[in-house]
């Protein structure tokens, strides 16, 4: 249902049960047995996750719910025929309660979208349940969890968002169990998103989720009251924030009073002084610190009531961050940029436990080329905070592998946006299968957007289409990415059968380019690419697990931009090309594909971008010229034609950019210009 803008009712109950009441989510579930089944929330064992569900409050008024209630507790059972384990969650868990703003069949994978103004935070601790029998369902609710601050929840206002932290266990006991989940289209009325692929303490609040299912309703046991009484509520925003951050505190308070809240009070530090008797203050903090915020209502028929959000404001705290950045080779430079003035840095090179650096910037040289997680822990006075990033040192790293998806029909890999300036110089597909291929396919693309979601489609951008080349041989590439374009990438071992190499788990990855932080997403195409070419629609499943291809990368780059300008003549504008990259003491190529009869071609080149129209000649892309050089073959071939530059060799050079060049094409019998497109170099070892 839609959020309906409407005050909570003040309704007057001529009597209030003071027993506990129940009503299972979704409705009609109370007595029969869901039509799916998942492990999320409680049946990931220690691994971590942050989740949402979002019901339906029809669920609620179906049933007769129509007056606001008191949320005091949830339960969860298992699937049919599936046992409990006693299970012990030691690592303090959470679960939110709030209003969503928007209906269940809105929900996306922004977290923050689903949650109400009037979000609590109900528990927050160790979780234990005991043993249960495997039995035909609909089983009990094994899995309870009474709520130490209740929610009070009006169906009238909107949707039902029930939040589940559970942070990465350490000391976990207990099972993986299946619950109980119904996933009827037109019954299930209920979203889900989570967060499973790269969690990290504390999972919340989030960002996006690495997933989402609509008609997805685990089933749920709510334990409650009818509202009846004073219940003191507020939220807050921002609830972190630099010095003198001011912030605004909104009033959720409920009553059943007929005549309202008579008085608030504040104490925005829980300090024992009241700050403020405003309904919806602001309050600016000064002092570093982590604030527990109280507030106190009073109506006539209730007296007073209070209610605490303990460490609810975060002034300064860290937040730690960190660059790293690629000196040479395998050594890195590590930089803290970490906000909320850390006083002191812990940095992990490798995630073994062993503190490798103090200080606020550090160097490591790593043992080889490959992919290593780097974790760097900065703390102050009143917090602390880990930040840990997925490094590839000459490589993009990519999730373990966990299946081999075979297909006569469909290709698999991943999309990107590239995060910094870089050039993809090999590709490898792991070569899993048993027994294993001895073909390997490849393709990339340049994309003009992130792709569709599947089933919509796009086409175009293809750079490099390797096929039937030898497996377990990293495939020779030379094509450059910009920052900020997207990246797509097929690959697949087999010919007339494409083995895919499913990473685990699934959904998208928490991975980097050259120490710059980016994730990778499903890519694909219904086709063959052995079979068909590489060339065919493409899309994105945001959900699903990716296919592993290795991308050797580097920071030497010959990135192109601009569009050619043909001569009038007829032809197509030349278009030129990377060969070879400007590696440092080498010779690198450029090649110019010519289509126009009796042309020489001129290589221009000078630093920084432009785009000038000069009539009669074209646009120009170079930002000055500083040199030109004749192509070596005169006239050009129709085709192909290649342009060698010497890099010296000077490793001060490293790094060293832009260099821009454009290929003019001038036809010899009339005298008219053709300019190509333009490459930008930055060099490098």
């Amino acid at each position: 249902m839609q959020r309906l803008l409407v005050p909570i009712a003040l309704v007057s109950f001529a009597a209030v049960a003071s027993a506990q009441l129940s009503v299972v989510l979704p409705n009609g579930m109370a007595t029969a047995e869901g039509s799916s089944a998942n492990a999320f929330p409680w049946g990931r064992g220690g691994a971590g996750i942050l989740m949402q569900c979002v019901y339906d409050s029809s669920h609620f008024t179906a049933q007769g719910i129509t007056y606001p209630i008191v949320i005091q507790g949830l339960r969860w059972r298992p699937n049919t025929n599936v046992a409990l384990v006693a299970t012990t969650f030691p690592t303090p868990c959470e679960i939110r309660l709030s209003t969503s703003p928007i209906d269940w069949s809105g929900v996306t994978t922004t977290f923050a979208n689903h949650r109400g103004l009037d979000e609590t935070l109900c528990f927050q601790g160790p979780v234990t349940f005991p043993a249960q029998p495997a039995q035909v369902g609909p089983t009990p609710f094994g899995i309870n969890v009474p709520l130490t601050t209740p929610f009070v929840y009006d169906p009238n206002n909107g949707d039902l968002n029930i939040e589940c932290n559970l942070p990465i266990q350490t000391g976990y006991v207990g099972g993986a169990p299946q619950l109980d989940v119904h996933a009827t289209v037109g019954q299930a009325n209920a979203s889900r998103v989570y967060w499973t692929t790269g969690f990290t303490n504390p999972g919340y609040p989030g960002t996006v989720g690495t997933g989402i299912s609509t008609n997805h309703a685990v089933v749920v046991q709510v334990d409650y009251v009818p509202a009846a009484g004073l219940y003191p509520a507020f939220t807050a925003s921002p609830t972190s924030g630099p010095l003198n951050t001011s912030v605004t505190f909104t009033n959720s308070t409920f009553t059943s009073d007929p005549g309202g809240v008579l008085a608030y009070q504040w104490d925005f530090e829980n300090d024992g002084t009241w700050d403020s008797s405003a309904t919806n203050p602001t309050h600016t903090y000064a002092t570093e610190g982590i604030y527990s915020v109280k507030l106190q209502a009073t109506d006539a028929l209730n007296g007073t009531q209070t209610f605490t959000r303990t460490n609810y404001i975060t002034i300064d705290a860290v937040d730690a961050s960190f660059t790293a950045t690629v000196v040479t080779g395998t050594t890195v430079l590590f930089q803290d940029t970490s906000t909320g003035s850390p006083t002191s840095w812990s940095w992990d090179f490798e995630n073994d436990g062993i503190v490798d650096a103090t200080g606020p910037t550090a160097v490591f040289t790593y043992p080889a080329p490959g992919a290593y997680n780097c974790k760097l822990t900065a703390s102050d006075a009143i917090s602390t905070d880990t930040a840990i990033t997925n490094l590839g040192l000459g490589i993009i790293p990519v999730p373990n592998f966990g299946s081999t998806f075979s297909s006569t029909v469909a290709t698999r890999g991943f999309w990107f946006q590239a995060p910094t300036r870089f050039s993809i110089v090999s590709a490898n597909v792991p070569n899993e299968f048993v027994p294993a291929e001895t073909i390997q396919n490849v393709g990339i693309y340049r994309l003009t957007a992130a792709p569709p979601v599947y089933s919509a489609t796009a086409t175009g951008g293809l750079e490099l289409a390797a096929l039937t080349q030898p497996a377990g041989v990293p495939i020779p590439c030379a094509v450059s990415f910009d920052a900020g374009e997207w990246v797509g990438v097929l690959g697949a071992c087999g010919t007339t059968t494409m083995r895919n190499s499913y990473g685990t788990p699934t959904g998208s990855y928490a991975s980097s380019v050259l120490g710059v932080p980016t994730t990778l997403t499903r890519f694909g195409t219904q086709f063959n690419i052995n079979t068909t070419g590489a060339n065919h629609p493409y899309w994105q499943e945001p959900t699903g697990a990716i296919s592993r291809v290795i991308l050797g990368v580097s920071a030497c780059t010959s990135v192109p931009y601009g569009t050619g300008t043909p001569s009038g003549l007829g032809p197509v504008a030349p278009t030129l090309r990377n060969g070879t990259l400007p590696f440092i003491g080498t010779n690198a190529t450029m090649i110019v594909n010519n289509q126009d009869v009796a042309a020489i071609g001129v290589m221009a080149v000078g630093t920084g971008r432009a785009n000038l129209p000069v009539p009669g000649i074209g646009t120009i892309l170079l930002g000055t010229l500083d040199a030109t050089f004749v192509m070596p073959t005169l006239p050009l071939a129709i085709g192909d034609n290649a342009f060698t530059f010497a890099i010296p060799n000077n490793p001060a050079l490293n790094g060293a950019g832009p260099l821009n060049w454009q290929n003019a094409n001038i036809n010899l019998p009339n005298g008219e210009f053709a300019l190509s497109n333009a490459l930008e170099w930055y060099l490098g070892l």
